[in-house]
């Protein structure tokens, strides 16, 4: 499996084979090779979505496939349609929870055998990222929470969608206020913005990945829900195959709802 589409098939006459792929702009290309994958499939949209995973585990490459079903069809919704023919989700041994390619979801095989909900937060925060990251492209070595803690609001907004209000409030805690606040009662905090050789991985995780997506969720309390969408839909719009930075994204929210963010973007991103 790869990024993009298959094209053609040859088998060559050393048993080898030639595949010819295809794919609309993407900014890289990546592909796994592993001749025992078994694959699940389920059209969306008119979008292909396909798990790839090890035979053992089957229940684990399901959920998966619904996972990302349920991530697709709503993010579709709310930020606009996902540009691509296919979007494929695999379990590969990668030591990281998640990866993100264009029109690829890496996943690793040890949560496929994990209960508790960090699968699921994973499969829906790497499919967020074909929207901030894939699409809308930023500087994701200088500038990484333009994406990463979008992205992860983007997860918060799927946990709100799709479940029970107490289950959303559960994981609002756990992966975003109770670690940021737990940094604050220690003494420690510092801005989300900077380039990724300045945060430990614990910063980075709790800064980028819990602090960052907050202040979206600040600036929908000033805003309203509505607002919000439509901001992130013009975002998607504007910035869409192209080089998003930090003052095109500022620039949209006051041109779409008039708030003047600078003051809540220095209190939470930059100051």
């Amino acid at each position: 499996m790869a990024s993009g589409s298959q094209l053609d098939r040859q088998v060559n006459g050393n048993g080898t084979e030639t595949l010819t792929l295809v794919s609309g702009p993407i900014r890289e290309f990546y592909a796994a090779m592993n001749p025992a994958f078994r694959v699940s499939r389920e059209r969306v949209n008119g979008v292909t979505v396909s798990s790839y995973y090890p035979a053992d585990l089957e229940a684990g490459g399901r959920r998966a496939l619904q996972y990302v079903v349920d991530a697709l069809r709503l993010f579709d919704r709310l930020f606009g349609p996902y540009p691509y023919a296919e979007l494929d989700v695999v379990a590969t041994p990668t030591t990281a929870g998640g990866v993100e390619y264009p029109g690829v979801l890496v996943l690793a095989q040890a949560l496929y055998r994990q209960p508790g909900d960090f699968f699921e937060h994973a499969a829906a925060h790497e499919t967020a990222h074909q929207w901030w990251y894939a699409v809308v492209g930023n500087d994701q070595i200088d500038e990484p929470w333009l994406d990463e803690s979008l992205t992860n609001f983007s997860t918060l907004l799927y946990w709100e969608s799709l479940n029970p209000p107490d289950v959303a409030e559960d994981v609002r805690f756990r992966y975003f206020t109770g670690p940021y606040q737990q940094a604050k009662q220690q003494g420690h905090d510092r801005p989300v913005a900077g380039p990724v050789a300045s945060f430990t991985e614990q910063e980075y995780s709790i800064f980028v990945y819990s602090k960052g997506p907050l202040f979206f969720d600040a600036l929908r309390q000033e805003v309203g829900q509505d607002t919000l969408l439509k901001i992130l839909q013009t975002y998607y719009r504007q910035y869409r195959y192209g080089i998003a930075y930090p003052d095109d994204l500022l620039r949209v929210i006051e041109q779409v709802s008039g708030y003047q963010v600078d003051p809540l973007y220095r209190a939470w991103i930059e100051p």
